[in-house]
């Protein structure tokens, strides 16, 4: 009798386990599937896919929308103050800024420091006038999983990322036409729907 009982403990020992990793298999299965049918890179925001959506305060403390922006053009650069590519990025983003703020294009320059005080003083000591927004959090750059500065996406009317890529020339003749092709793009639309 005594046996039987070990025998029988023994038994259900083995059917527990035999569960446990039948249960843990189908879940790290189920994981495995699900990142390999998954559209686009792993971590990253891709082309196409609609661009987050999220909320943060202007120097004013007046809370906007990225989708607040649907219809325009939206040019998101998230950046540091400390950030050398980021310096040497922005003069060009200021051009690019001066080209098209009276149109259907909104320029966001998320700087991910932890106060205004450094972003101003950038700002002074570079001339710019291209719209600021801070995300000391670093919320904003999570949500878009940005992992080296500078790191822009342009966004068309739609809310679709269309162009994601770190450090640029945007004032180069060729970068302007893609944005300029997207803001006439985007204009077209109003017209259209206005007719």
């Amino acid at each position: 009798m005594g046996r039987e009982d070990a025998t029988m403990s023994d038994m259900r020992e083995r059917v527990k386990a035999v569960i446990f990793f039948l249960v843990v298999g189908s879940v790290a299965g189920y994981f495995v599937y699900k990142e390999i049918t998954r559209v686009g890179e792993p971590g990253i925001i891709n082309i196409g896919q609609q661009a987050p959506d999220f909320s943060i305060k202007d120097q004013e403390g007046r809370l906007v929308k990225l989708s607040d922006y649907r219809g325009k053009v939206v040019f998101l650069n998230v950046w540091g103050t400390w950030c050398q590519p980021c310096i040497a990025e922005m003069p060009e983003m200021e051009t690019l800024y001066q080209a098209f703020r009276d149109r259907k294009f909104q320029m966001m320059a998320v700087s991910i420091d932890n106060d205004w005080e450094d972003v101003n003083k950038f700002y002074q000591e570079h001339n710019l006038t291209l719209p600021a927004f801070l995300d000391p959090g670093h919320q904003i750059a999570n949500l878009y999983k940005v992992y080296k500065y500078p790191e822009t996406f342009l966004i068309d009317a739609n809310g679709h990322v269309v162009k994601h890529t770190w450090q640029e020339h945007w004032a180069d003749p060729r970068t302007i036409r893609i944005v300029e092709n997207l803001v006439r793009q985007a204009e077209s639309k109003q017209q259209t729907s206005l007719e």
